[in-house]
């Protein structure tokens, strides 16, 4: 059987094959890759056309942290407390190397992290919040995982880790990140945007895949196994007459 493979009508055959199968294997993750981009534009289409909604509306200090929160758009409005501020050094941005400047926002319901913005390098100081009342616009994000590694200076956290700032932040404590946009200052508050702050865009989305384009790869990986089978029928209806013999009859035996 293997000898018909060397003829050169099925070296044809199974270089062809072999040909539509790939392009079938290629064109399948390629339409996965679709699903996964579409997916992803859609999700973050849906949550930028959400209102805007006061943060108390949204969720509430020590709630789960639901997925539909991520990129919420949501307003705060309290005061910093400067002097729970914090950096996350080793943090990039656009190619950049610095840190994220973290403030702790104090609302009339509890206080929520807010990440201010991004700073090249590591200061010698966390870049001081508006002082008096302020409005902070900006979407959800969840809290970060910890990270383990040396012990870092006053001042500094390895990441935003919402269940170590809930035994050390006086407060009830908001289980989400807010993202800022902008802070805007009201009457009486002294001190505005930092001219050396970057705000952080939000974060990629876990979104779920397009069905469409996902089942476009699915039918493409289809058609390379249809390939695939139809090669090796064809093949093993070549050899079966070749490779069998014809078993005489017990009555021609006989005779």
């Amino acid at each position: 059987m293997l000898r018909g493979l060397l003829t050169p009508r099925w070296v044809g055959l199974t270089i062809v094959m072999l040909l539509a199968v790939t392009a079938c294997v290629f064109l399948g993750l390629w339409q996965l890759g679709v699903a996964q981009d579409v997916g992803r534009k859609e999700a973050v289409s849906a949550a930028a056309a959400l209102p805007r909604a006061p943060l108390a509306e949204v969720t509430s200090p020590h709630s789960a942290f639901e997925p539909e929160f991520s990129n919420r758009p949501v307003s705060a409005t309290g005061t910093y407390a400067a002097e729970l501020g914090f950096l996350v050094p080793d943090r990039r941005l656009g190619g950049r190397v610095g840190s994220w400047v973290v403030g702790a926002l104090e609302t009339s319901d509890g206080v929520v992290p807010v990440l201010r913005g991004f700073v090249e390098g590591t200061p010698a100081a966390v870049p001081a919040p508006p002082q008096g009342t302020v409005t902070v616009l900006g979407t959800l994000g969840p809290g970060e995982s910890p990270r383990p590694g040396a012990a870092l200076p006053d001042g500094q956290r390895s990441g935003i880790d919402l269940a170590q700032l809930v035994n050390e932040w006086p407060d009830d404590l908001y289980n989400v990140v807010l993202l800022a946009g902008s802070e805007s200052a009201g009457s009486g508050a002294s001190g505005g945007a930092d001219p050396a702050l970057t705000r952080v865009p939000p974060p990629d989305l876990d979104t779920p895949l397009n069905l469409r384009n996902l089942a476009y790869a699915v039918q493409w990986w289809v058609f390379g196994l249809f390939a695939m089978w139809m090669w090796w029928k064809m093949f093993r209806a070549e050899q079966q007459p070749a490779s069998s013999e014809p078993v005489a009859s017990r009555e021609d035996a006989h005779a």
